[in-house]
């Protein structure tokens, strides 16, 4: 099974919650950097592996709390071997535990006829984390807010390409919220044309309307991303910005030719030598079809 990446096309911050957590508005995108994700069922409890070491496969991962918490609710007895072949960085601002969390719960719902509505899945889901129930619903663009988890979704056939540029560097969500200074009583971008623009398919309205106020504290944390962002900027792309809480960065092109040119100058220029090691760079478009 296939689990996708997102981008954040947009993300503001509206206050601070009761709970601890904050309100927040965001647009997500889903891209088809993804990993793979099989289920095998097994008679021992969960057990989960990777290709990827450094993924912790206890319940420190969102897959393995989806599947304890997916048993418990179902009183299922029957346990899972999991394998995640892991393509989308760990802790990058992607989602990629999120998504393979709702994965594994798409994917258990079938593998134990469990016919549970996708409705139902998404509750479960904001019991994981708050970028959970993006990746239950099969469409390409959704408004999330609360803390994200209250998903509406964008009618848009719209297909964009981006250049997907993830520095070595980690950073914690809950560190980037603590830290920050939101200015909640600034004037902000209306999220409303961003959702129109998308409606529209008009990507140079998209372009002009990308927001991540999350991103200030970000550069500031891992200084890699100002340097990249004015790489990229020299060559003509003004239109990138960091996605969720960092530390990677998206530029959005018109086209695949332009985002792989860009790729390319980046791996040959701006990677090689001393930023070479452990960089990730991708080309992806908007995944239409999951």
């Amino acid at each position: 099974m296939l689990s996708p990446a997102k981008i954040n096309l947009f993300l503001d911050v509206i206050g601070k919650r009761s709970d601890g957590y904050h309100d927040i508005i965001t647009v997500f995108e889903k891209i088809d950097l993804c990993d793979k994700i099989k289920l095998t069922e097994s008679d021992k409890d969960i057990e989960i592996s990777s290709n990827n070491c450094e993924l912790p496969t206890d319940e420190n991962n969102l897959v393995y709390r989806a599947c304890s918490l997916l048993r418990k609710r179902c009183g299922i007895s029957k346990g899972v071997k999991v394998y995640i072949e892991k393509k989308i960085p760990i802790a990058a601002g992607l989602g990629g535990g999120s998504s393979n969390a709702a994965t594994a719960l798409k994917g258990l719902n079938r593998l134990w006829n469990l016919n549970i509505k996708d409705d139902k899945l998404v509750d479960l889901g904001k019991e994981i984390g708050s970028d959970v129930p993006f990746f239950i619903f099969n469409y390409p663009f959704a408004v999330g807010r609360g803390r994200g988890d209250e998903i509406m979704p964008i009618k848009s056939d719209l297909e964009m390409w981006h250049v997907v540029i993830s520095p070595p560097a980690r950073v914690l969500t809950k560190e980037i919220y603590e830290d920050s200074n939101f200015g909640l009583t600034e004037i902000k971008p209306d999220v409303k044309i961003m959702v129109r623009a998308i409606e529209k398919k008009d990507v140079g309205e998209i372009k002009k309307h990308l927001y991540n106020v999350l991103e200030p504290i970000v550069t500031k944390k891992v200084t890699d991303i100002s340097r990249v962002e004015n790489f990229v900027k020299k060559r003509g792309f003004d239109a990138i910005r960091i996605t969720g809480s960092g530390p990677t960065v998206f530029a959005l092109t018109f086209n695949r030719k332009e985002a792989e040119e860009l790729r390319n100058e980046l791996v040959n220029s701006f990677v090689s030598d001393r930023f070479k090691n452990g960089w990730k760079i991708f080309v992806a478009r908007t995944l239409t079809n999951t």
